[in-house]
């Protein structure tokens, strides 16, 4: 009796590692979809040099002030100033002056290109410095496309997972973990073309990347 106990015991303790010994297939899928931007960004910088800190502060602030209105008159722009910077600028035997000077950007944005180059065109006129023009994507547009660049890396593991599982005899049984890592769309740098004065700057659009990759534990079991 107690070698039946013993035989039984055994029995029993080999059985739950038979039972949930499965083949984990580790697999990875990057996915990339091309989107239209819809959203155009300017980045204008204001400078101005003087004798004084004060004078050259008072330059730059009448510059960005008079830009932000005529700014703010486009219809769908946005407006943000950007950094504001002050410094002294000592003389040298190349330029022995001794001057501060002072600078702001202003940073402009619309879905609507047709009012913001013209604007772009209109401050640089005014003496306003171009610094970055480049087309990105909104906020809800990325958003709408890493969700389709993730659906489609999914069912890419799946597809993967049963190809795989198929050339070893086995079937797919379930997705033990999924790791989801998406991708930042970066803002596509226009060629901007050498604009006169009386005319705005040019920037054409091109689609810009967004990518996700899903990587999962995929359990398999026999047919």
């Amino acid at each position: 009796m107690h070698a039946v106990r013993f035989g039984l015991a055994g029995f029993l303790a080999v059985v739950p590692l038979a039972a949930w010994a499965q083949t984990v297939l580790r697999l990875a899928e990057t996915v990339t979809v091309l989107v239209h931007p819809d959203e155009l960004s300017a980045s204008l910088r204001a400078e101005a040099t003087s004798a004084t800190a004060a004078e050259a502060q008072s330059r730059v602030n009448a510059a960005v002030a008079g830009a932000i209105v005529r700014a703010k008159a486009a219809a769908g722009v946005t407006v943000a100033t950007g950094g504001y910077n002050v410094w002294h600028v000592a003389p040298t035997p190349q330029d022995r002056t001794d001057h501060w000077q002072a600078a702001q950007s202003l940073e402009l944005k619309s879905q609507d290109a047709a009012v913001l180059l013209p604007l772009v065109g209109n401050l640089q006129h005014g003496g306003l410095a171009v610094g970055r023009l480049s087309w990105g994507l909104s906020p809800d547009v990325a958003a709408k496309a890493r969700s389709e660049a993730t659906r489609q890396a999914i069912a890419g593991l799946r597809g993967r997972a049963d190809a795989a599982a198929a050339l070893i005899g086995m079937s797919f049984d379930r997705f033990s973990e999924i790791r989801l890592d998406s991708m930042r769309p970066q803002p596509n740098q226009p060629r901007m073309m050498a604009a006169k004065m009386d005319a705005p700057p040019n920037a054409e659009a091109e689609d810009v990347s967004v990518a996700a990759t899903a990587e999962a534990d995929v359990l398999l079991k026999p047919r």
